[in-house]
This record gives structure tokens, C-alpha cells and sequence, in this order.
């Protein structure tokens, strides 16, 4: 029976860090305005603005911000239900993709796309 507890609490505490959820922050108005106006007044772009403040970026550093379709892999796929905006600098090739579940707003991930990294925490 202990055995039974103690591998129950270990595979509880990994699933814990394995279902993490994305950085967030606080973006300054000037990030959140930027990123509202280019999703058409989304209701999640906060969310959005939130996690690309969460990882240094500001609307300075933010040539474009496009809202692009997700393809999903299956048809059966989760992601058919996500948006992406893809986050573009002048500074660097390809995009800062951040995914996202429109109906709660819940960020999915955030990474670089095409040779973009993400700035350094």
C-alpha cells in the first residue's frame, strides 16, 4: 500500500510540471494597445499582450503582428480549435509564435518560428 501512495504521489507531482502553464506579465499600455489593435479588438489580447510581455518583449520591438490559422495535424486535432499570432522584429528572421485557445484565452505556448528566438528571461 505505501508502495502504491508514494508511486501515485510521483506521478501526480510530474504531471504537475508537465501541464505548466506559459509565462505571464503585466504588458505596459503601449504593448497592449499594439497587440489589441492588430487582433481586431480580440477579446484575448490581453492574454496575448501578457505572454509576450512575460518573455521582454515591448511594442518597440514589434514590427508586425499578424493573426494567422492554426493547421491542424489530424482532423481530430485539439488545435483546431487554437489561433496563433505570429510576432515579427525587425531585428530577426521568422516569428515569435504565440498559440492560443480563443474560447477561455488560454495561452497554449509561445516560441520561435524560422531562425526567431525568443529574448533571454
Amino acid at each position: 500500500m505505501i508502495k502504491l501512495c508514494s508511486t501515485l504521489a510521483l506521478v501526480l507531482a510530474l504531471s504537475c510540471c508537465a501541464g505548466q502553464a506559459p509565462l505571464t506579465a503585466t504588458p505596459d499600455p503601449a504593448l497592449a494597445e499594439k497587440v489589441h489593435r492588430a487582433l481586431g479588438n480580440d477579446i484575448c489580447s490581453g492574454r496575448v499582450a501578457g505572454a509576450l510581455a512575460a518573455h521582454h518583449l515591448t511594442a518597440g520591438s514589434i514590427s508586425r503582428i499578424e493573426l494567422a490559422p492554426v493547421t491542424p495535424g489530424y482532423p481530430t486535432e485539439y488545435s483546431l480549435a487554437l489561433r496563433q499570432v505570429w510576432v515579427r522584429q525587425p531585428s530577426q528572421p521568422g516569428a515569435i509564435v504565440v498559440r492560443y485557445d480563443p474560447r477561455g484565452c488560454r495561452i497554449a505556448e509561445v516560441y520561435g518560428r524560422d531562425g526567431a528566438t525568443l529574448p533571454t528571461l
